[in-house]
This record gives structure tokens, sequence and C-alpha cells, in this order.
């Protein structure tokens, strides 16, 4: 009796029937030499399929009954949207490294040498439940009966941006293949509509709007790339575990976005030049040598065609051009969409720039903290064991709900203004509780805290992770009921989003810790 391999026990020893494998599933098919065929596939249920191998063009090209690339290394077997493999040869190789196989749900190795290959990965990965045996199958094609080890892969990668659109459609087709979706192109339309542009496709698509994007890649084989982002950052959809772009700017770009002459969705004129302005400030754009005081040119960003595309961004949406990074941040903050000092600290995560910018120039002495509870359904219960907690090793400065006097300002400026959370009520968790807090006798982080968490600058702040444990009870998924300050700079920044700068007690031990 064929077992399927999510009910199997004993997994090595079941036998799989190949059409459970492949049935509406996308299918990869690397260096298999003619041994596996589309048209054998097809026939067990695939809905489309993809062959790798060493001959035709670095470019995909649809042909009847599948889509056929050139493999040239093992990267190439995950630059797809796939989510069944099988894999001959050197491309099994991909077995031993987690990023290649993210994207499949079942990978198939020929008996013989490739089966060393899976070997491996079973020693790496086998023990943490990341590549699990599943059993054998067999698949009968051309007369020859072919059989295929079959292994289980569970990784769930943090970075999802990455997505793949339909093979052998060119950057115009595939962005008015976006058609009804909710979505800006963020850069590059016009060469997309003069057929000029190169490399991958820049999407910012609402919550609401990613469901359906995926189900559409979902449906034939891709090889061309987007990178995706989310208006709120959620599911992987972001830039370096932030939001891309503040809450504020994604949704004004997305509520008032317009279709070009061709049919590309894109940002209003004046939020496009903003969004520029943000991606050039914040996105690994800006080199750091350069002074805020100096004025912006071609030398002052890693490309110099930034500069000049920022000049041509400007006369569109008939703004000056900004001549200083100053003018930048100023251009920013007047129309609200300036992140706050927390989403910087996520940005400038290797960024020696915004380091300087933002962080070195203006120290703090260690001791400021600040925490806010979250509504995740629970009342409020976790006021009072927090505030016991907190006192085991902090001052309790001041405390208080969240009211009609600083919403706004703390919902749009703390935590980059994202508070989605898919284990909230409704997909988000606002604040509804803070304390501001001080640790007259802060200690040094961890190295686990400093590879984690490079911005903390005191151990006991990362007490909310216990906290959490706690509250969300032992074998369930924790939830991020407590958000907090990763150091006194983020604390201090904190305050004014509270309207606490001139807090007496607050003011009085900042002064008495100088």
């Amino acid at each position: 009796m064929n077992e399927h391999p999510s009910n199997t026990s004993g997994a090595g020893r079941s036998k799989i029937a190949f059409a459970d494998l492949v049935r509406d599933k996308l299918v990869l098919v690397a260096l298999a030499g003619g041994k596996v065929t589309a048209e054998c596939l097809r026939a067990n249920g695939a809905r489309d399929v993809l062959l790798l191998d060493r001959q035709g063009s670095l470019s995909a090209t649809r042909e009847a009954s599948h889509v056929r690339k050139r493999y040239r290394r093992i990267p190439d077997v995950r630059k797809n949207n796939c989510n069944v493999a099988i894999l001959y040869g050197t491309a099994a190789f991909a077995l031993m490294q987690k990023r290649e196989i993210a994207r499949f749900s079942h990978i198939l190795v020929p008996w013989g040498l490739a089966r060393v290959a899976a070997g491996l990965g079973l020693l790496r990965y086998g023990h943490r439940n990341v590549l699990k045996l599943a059993g054998s199958t067999t698949l009968a094609c051309h007369g020859k009966l072919r059989r295929f080890t079959v292994l289980e892969a569970h990784v769930a990668p943090s970075d999802q941006s990455r997505q793949y659109g339909p093979a052998g459609l060119s950057p115009l087709e595939l962005t008015q293949w976006l058609s009804g979706l909710d979505y800006v192109v963020l850069r590059g339309s016009e060469k997309m509509e003069a057929g000029q542009h190169k490399g991958d496709i820049d999407l910012l698509v609402s919550q609401k709007g990613l469901k359906e994007f995926k189900e559409r890649l979902s449906e034939k084989v891709g090889t061309y790339s987007f990178d995706v982002y989310t208006d709120d950052g959620q599911g992987g959809h972001g830039y370096k575990s932030a939001p891309y772009f503040t809450p504020a700017l994604a949704k004004a770009m997305l509520d008032t976005a317009i279709l070009s002459e061709k049919g590309i969705r894109i940002a209003r004129p004046d939020w496009r030049f903003l969004a520029f302005c943000y991606h050039l400030l914040f996105h690994d754009k800006a080199l750091p040598s350069p002074s805020a005081t100096l004025e912006l040119g071609p030398d002052s960003f890693t490309k110099p065609g930034y500069y000049q595309e920022l000049e041509r961004l400007a006369g569109l949406a008939g703004m000056p051009v900004p001549r200083t990074f100053d003018e930048i941040e100023a251009l920013l903050r007047e129309a609200k969409v300036l992140p706050s000092l927390d989403l910087i600290g996520f940005y400038s995560n290797k960024n020696e720039f915004l380091k300087k910018r933002y962080f070195d120039q203006a120290p703090m002495k260690v001791g400021l903290a600040t925490f806010f509870i979250r509504d995740f359904g629970t009342g409020l219960d976790p006021v009072s064991e927090l505030r016991t907690r907190l006192q085991e090793h902090f001052e309790i400065l001041a405390e208080g709900p969240i009211t009609e006097a600083n919403r706004e300002r703390v919902h749009r400026g703390v935590r980059g203004g994202n508070w989605a959370d898919k284990k909230a009520r409704g997909g988000v968790a606002y604040p509804f509780y803070w304390f501001v807090c001080w640790d007259a006798a802060p200690t040094q982080p961890s190295a686990r805290t400093r590879r984690k968490h490079p911005r903390v600058d005191n151990e006991r702040i990362r007490m909310k992770d216990h906290f959490r444990r706690a509250l969300t009870g032992k074998g369930s998924e924790v939830m991020r009921v407590v958000h907090s300050s990763d150091n006194s700079l983020e604390a201090f920044d904190h305050l004014e989003h509270l309207g606490l700068k001139e807090h007496p007690a607050i003011t009085a031990r900042l002064k008495a810790s100088n």
C-alpha cells in the first residue's frame, strides 16, 4: 500500500506513489539527461515542469510542455518557484545547503551516486528535521522504471522577498501580468516600457494583495526574479527583518498609485520621489564616507546613476533636488514618513553610514529602557506581572496606558510603526501600556545577544524574552507581547513619541546619570 509521506512512520521503508508527490505541483528536474521527461511528469499530474540541463539558453524558454533553462551551478536549483525537485548528478549536492532547498517540500534523488549527496545532506540536517527521509518511489518513463529516494524538506526561511514570475515573459509583460493586484513597481518602469530593463523587478505589494500575488505565481513555472516587499514587512517580505518603508509611506504609495501608459502600476510622482529619497538614505545606497553637510552628487552613492535618478524623479515631482542628506531627511520628516530610531537601527545593520549618522554621534549612558505591552487579547493581565519582573532589576520612572494624547505618535513612531503580527486578533497588536525604566547597574550583553541583537546595550533588556515565554505557555508559539527599546538612545527617542521629554522623574534621573 502506498502512503503519503506526511503520514508515514518508518519513513525510510515506505513506498510512495509518484503521482502523489507531483500532482498539481511545479516540478524541477535537474541534470536528468532525458531520463525523466516533462511528458512523464505531466502524465502523473504535474502542473508545470522546469528542466535544467547543460545545454540551451541561460534565459528560460517556454516550450510546449515545460520550461527549459541551462544549468551552470548548484544555486540554479533554487532560482525558481518549483516546490518539488528531482536532482541528478552534482545538482543533488544542493542538499548540503538549506537555502538551496528552502522552496521544496520534497526532493527526489535517483538511486546511484547521487544518493551520496542525499546521505551527506541527512547527516548534516537530519537530526534537526530540516531534512527527513520520507521513503522511496518509482517512475515509469518511456518504458524504463526509475527509482528514487524521497526526502522531505522542512525549511522556513525568514527572508521571502525573492519570488519568481512566469518564465518566458519580458519585464513589461510580467508587470502587465500583475494587472488587478494592489502593488506598485518601485523602480525602472520607464525602462520596462522601452524594453531596456535588466535584472530584478522590485515591487511593493499590500499584505492583502500578497495572497493573490502568490496564487498567481503558483500557476506555472517562474524563473524571472521579483523582489517583493509588503506594506508591513510581515511574512519575510521586509528588509533586514524590518518593513522596507514606514507603513505611512507604503500606504501613501499604494493608495495614490497610478497606471503608466502601458499599464504598469507606479506611485504618484511626489510619493515616488520621496520613496527614492528613503531608498537612498536607508537601503545601503549611501557611501559611508560623505558627511551630511557635503553637497550630494554622483560620488555620494554606491552607483553614480542613483544621483541622476534622484534628479530625474525630483523633476517629475516638481520638487527641488536635495542638496544634502540633511535635506533628504527633512523632506521625509515633513511628509511624516521618516523612520523612528528603532527602525533605523534595523537598517543600520552592516551599514556604516547609518551607524555614524544616527548612533555614533550621540552616545548616551547605558541604563534607560522603555517597554510596551501589546494587545494580544490578554487584557490587562500582563501589566502587573511585567511590573513585578521589571522591579527586580529596574527602577520604574514612569508608567501608564496609551491614551488619545500619545496614541498616534506611539503607533506611528515606535517599532517603525509596524505592529502587525499574524498571532494577534485582526493581524495587528498595538501597544496599550508602557513603562520607562532606569537600570543603575546594567550588564554587558552576552555573546549570543551581541550576535542576534547587536544594538542591545544592556543584557537585562532581554528579560522580555523570558516574560514572553512565560506568558505564552510551554509548548505554544511565543507571542511578542512585550516590545522594548534596544538601547538608551532608542529609549530616549521613545520618550518623544510618548510625550515624556519633560517628565520630572525621567529628566531628573537622566541629569543625575551624567
